[in-house]
């Protein structure tokens, strides 16, 4: 259509714009599609006219309307090119249009034809059905809003594994194969979700992508020379509370998560036990907004353990040091929580006065499990020490089985304070 769609004395009547939109007067209740040529831009809206699937209602018999969502105002459409007298105003309208039948079809409201789908609308989705329930919703739904900055505008039923492939390698150039991996398996499940539940396409295309090859042999753990000097910062630190946690860390090999989630009425120096119950998450999505965007509740404590458990004990019997160090931290606390503080920015600190690089909080995990199997701890006991979800068959009955703690506490307490 050559016409300039803005100059409205020129307005071809409805029956000619295709029959996908329609322009009405914003005062539709009062002026006529006939007095549109009279009416200037911004008392003119463009409707959308969007078919919901059905032409009859089985219940009643009677005919379905079309929906015919507002879309923007005619003086909003772009103006033509100077030079050329021609602006794609036909196409700005459709963009709109197709936006608007994605939206309402999140909602049930219409079908979409399979290559009018895009990515982004699955995504979108996915977030709103199953990701919003995820306990990390958090990393998968950034993951996730990354592929849509690349992928998103393909039509669903278009997007292959060459394409994939190339926005991987654009998004991920220079992160590790692991991260590389996760986020192909964050899309792969949106992709799955599509399959299983909403039955839009028939195959998963990131089943075709490569993923790169992870040796998770290798972990982060502190040698006994980064551990000696650790500890001689940890006692100039100034923290109240970083001294205890990061020897809390090491010897209890607990999710940072679980130690901010532990109470007090959780440690028992009489038996001599720390029984794990909570997690303090950093961030728990609590909603969704109009704009598909999560809402997150920060620092949300939840009462189960990160692999889904409902309670793990450590034994204390054989950790004198640690237990002395909670005692002592005890009279000083006048909080609920063991570890109330987020001591972030004190941990990095710290690492960098002693000189340790590529360390994280969680790798402190990682040396207690690795002094463990270093010490001949066999892999299952260990896994009883660090609560590992692989082991939930038998994790069941840990809380029963103290007495395996007391000997891995002993092997650890040896590795770290040596032999007593």
């Amino acid at each position: 259509m050559s016409i300039n769609l803005k100059d409205l004395k020129k307005f071809p009547g409805n029956k000619k714009l295709g029959g996908e939109f329609k322009f009405i007067p914003v005062d539709y209740r009062n002026k006529t599609v006939e007095d549109i040529p009279n009416l200037q831009p911004h008392e003119v809206n463009v409707q959308a006219i969007i078919k919901v699937g059905k032409t009859i209602d089985p219940k009643t018999g009677k005919r379905v309307r079309p929906l015919r969502p507002n879309l923007c105002l005619v003086s909003e459409l772009p103006d033509p090119n100077p030079k050329t007298g021609e602006a794609d105003q036909v196409g700005f309208i459709l963009n709109l249009r197709k936006e608007k039948k994605l939206e309402l079809a999140s909602d049930g409201a219409a079908t979409v034809p399979n290559g009018e789908r895009l990515v982004s609308h699955l995504i979108k989705v996915y977030k709103e059905k199953r990701v919003l329930n995820f306990k990390d919703a958090w990393t998968p739904s950034q993951q996730l809003k990354r592929w849509e900055t690349e992928v998103g505008h393909i039509p669903l039923d278009e997007l292959d594994a060459a394409q994939i492939t190339a926005a991987k390698n654009i998004l991920l150039e220079g992160r590790s194969p692991k991260t590389v991996n996760n986020y192909l398996s964050a899309l792969s499940s949106c992709f799955d979700y599509a399959i299983k539940h909403l039955h839009w396409i028939n195959a998963n295309p990131v089943k075709n992508v490569a993923k790169d090859k992870v040796n998770n042999e290798i972990d982060r753990y502190m040698t006994d020379e980064e551990r000696n000097r650790f500890f001689e910062g940890l006692e100039s630190t100034k923290s109240p509370t970083l001294k205890v946690l990061c020897h809390f860390g090491i010897n209890t090999g607990c999710r940072k998560g679980e130690a901010h989630g532990l109470t007090w009425d959780n440690i028992d120096f009489e038996l001599n036990t720390i029984s794990f119950t909570k997690t303090k998450r950093i961030r728990t999505c609590v909603g969704i907004d109009k704009a598909g965007e999560m809402i997150y509740e920060r620092n949300k404590v939840t009462p189960t353990l990160k692999n889904g458990s409902k309670l793990k004990v450590i034994s204390m019997k054989n950790m004198p040091e640690l237990r002395k160090l909670l005692m002592e931290y005890k009279l000083r606390s006048n909080c609920e929580y063991v570890f109330p503080q987020d001591t972030q920015h004190s941990f990095r600190f710290l690492l960098e006065k002693c000189n340790i690089d590529n360390f994280r909080f969680h790798d402190l995990r990682h040396s207690c499990a690795s002094y463990l199997v270093q010490s001949g701890v066999p892999l299952l006991e260990a896994a009883h020490h660090l609560g590992q979800k692989d082991y939930n068959s038998v994790l069941r009955y840990a809380h029963l089985a103290e007495d395996v703690t007391e000997g891995t506490g002993s092997v650890v307490a040896a590795r770290i304070y040596g032999k007593r």
